[in-house]
């Protein structure tokens, strides 16, 4: 029997494994959402096909979460909200963090809270999870938790960091009622 070093075989087990993900068939990930051309409302891009699709089954997660999120950025609540339903493998922060978005979005923050409160729970130091979670917070007047919130971004990025400048304007904005 053949007796190679460890490295060596660490070495081909990695060689192989690179060339089964090079023989898979293409679809290239986008992970921008800046990067998704608009579609109009019922197809989503697909990225492997290069054009708008109507089959939301034949799209990747990858390309359905970029199309939630490109629709997020649009204002297209109701659509992303469909998007993300349909993406197969729900477990990620991120995909919680966007569904908790537009569930507060489109007027339940009471709702959203689950899907922040989940998204934390695979990722604590989401810091735009709890920006989200600070803001449907301040939506149900409940200022003390957005407060902890924002406590909880400053100890993650800092003061200066997008999410907790934005709590804060919110939370300030609250407190001026």
């Amino acid at each position: 029997m053949l007796r190679l070093p460890r490295n060596c075989v660490l070495t081909v087990i990695l060689l192989v494994w690179c060339l089964a993900m090079a023989a898979r068939p293409s679809n290239a990930v986008i992970l921008e959402a800046d990067a998704v051309p608009t579609c109009p409302p019922g197809e989503v891009f697909d990225s492997g096909a290069g054009q708008c699709a109507t089959d939301m089954a034949r799209v990747s997660d990858a390309d359905l979460m970029a199309n939630a999120k490109r629709r997020i950025d649009e204002e297209r609540f109701a659509e992303a909200r469909a998007l993300l339903d349909a993406v197969s493998h729900k477990n990620s922060a991120r995909y919680f963090n966007y569904r908790g978005f537009v569930t507060r979005k489109l007027g339940d923050p009471e709702g959203s809270l689950v899907f922040y409160r989940r998204a934390l729970v695979l990722d604590p130091h989401y810091a735009e999870a709890r920006e989200y979670l600070g803001e449907a917070y301040l939506m149900l007047g409940r200022i003390a938790e957005a407060e902890e919130e924002l406590a909880q971004i400053a100890r993650i990025c800092g003061v200066q960091c997008e999410p907790y400048q934005e709590l804060s304007e919110a939370l300030a904005e609250a407190k001026g009622r």
